[in-house]
């Protein structure tokens, strides 16, 4: 998946969602005096955030199961000046042999997986990978996002000239879009890319219900403040953090 947007992700800007979610994340980890030594971030991508935590001073590695991303990432970490170990891992079902105070998946990287069984094995796998009281925190896309915003078409000129369009669709508790990147070359001419990538949700509570089953703890269901809301079945996007 996205093997083909790796070498320009970070060109249309999709590391600014990583670069902006840190801080306001970090903030909420120092509010509730949680400082975590070590982190893996699940899906990792071009590496965004991986390296605002590892400039922070936190040991952050990440996996995923693109070649290409990695190679990104790891040409990111080397321009930041940061070292950071990455694993072509699928996310579904991976064993790094080592255990972390944090673990994170964003992006709504876990709707990719349309299976629910495969959203529960990478619960499980997260498990064990983190220590005694630690934190699992991920992001998704909520079912009301998929039925109410993914039925457009979005058209968008950047500063050097590329176009970057998406084209969706929903089918209820899934959706599909096709992103088409037009990539300014310097004899004027584009370069054209195309990709589909499906996405599903599942009920916030049926998921709190499958954590709580794999006995994590004190599980909540927040905004992208980071605030817990009385009624998720509002939210959009869903941001949950789970203790171990």
């Amino acid at each position: 998946m996205y093997e083909q947007f790796a070498q320009f992700y970070d060109r249309l800007g999709w590391d600014t969602y990583a670069k902006e979610l840190w801080p306001d994340f970090k903030s909420y980890l120092d509010k509730i005096g949680f400082k975590p030594q070590t982190l893996l971030d699940i899906a990792c991508g071009t590496g965004a955030l991986c390296i605002c935590a590892s400039k922070g001073g936190i040991i952050a590695e990440g996996l995923d199961i693109s070649d290409e991303m990695l190679k990104k990432a790891g040409a990111n970490a080397k321009e930041n000046g940061v070292e950071i170990n990455l694993y072509h891992r699928d996310m579904s079902n991976f064993n790094l042999y080592k255990k972390y105070d944090l673990v994170t998946c964003t992006f709504d990287a876990i709707n990719h997986m349309i299976d629910f069984q495969k959203w529960l094995s990478m619960f499980k796998c997260v498990k064990e990978h983190l220590n005694d009281g630690g934190l699992f925190m991920f992001d998704m896309n909520t079912l009301k996002d998929l039925k109410e915003n993914w039925n457009n078409i979005h058209i968008k000129k950047y500063p050097a000239g590329d176009y970057h369009i998406s084209k969706s669709i929903s089918f209820g508790d899934m959706a599909c879009v096709t992103f088409t990147a037009f990539v300014k070359k310097d004899d004027l001419l584009f370069e054209g890319y195309e990709e589909t990538v499906r996405e599903v949700s599942f009920p916030l509570d049926d998921i709190k219900n499958v954590l709580l089953n794999l006995d994590f703890k004190d599980i909540k269901i927040m905004d992208r403040r980071f605030i817990e809301v009385d009624n998720i079945d509002m939210l959009t996007r869903a941001f949950i953090i789970a203790t171990k």
